[in-house]
């Protein structure tokens, strides 16, 4: 999948994926309300020049966020910490 943000060409088939394991929260609004929702299929991927992106579906469509690289480690640190010690080093025991 495509997908522009900030003047940036994101090509998941070019990007490597990261994880398959995090979660995602949204917001969206119903009946003047502002609710909560959890994304589905939610993936991490990181391009050859290293950007993140995470993506996400909803009942409606396939969306996607650029992260910074201190968002991605928070997400992988939280929900993949393998992949986190893959791609960032392991962290010190306690």
């Amino acid at each position: 999948m495509i997908f522009v943000i900030n003047n940036l060409k994101y090509d998941t088939t070019k990007m490597e994926l990261i994880s398959i394991k995090c979660e995602y929260k949204y917001t969206g609004t119903m009946l003047n309300m502002t609710l909560r929702y959890s994304g589905k299929n939610v993936k991490i991927f990181k391009s050859l020049k290293n950007h993140w992106l995470l993506t996400y579906e909803t009942d409606y469509k396939n969306c996607a966020v650029a992260l910074s690289e201190e968002e991605a480690k928070k997400y992988l640190m939280h929900y993949d910490l393998e992949a986190y010690e893959k791609y960032f080093g392991e962290l010190e025991e306690a």
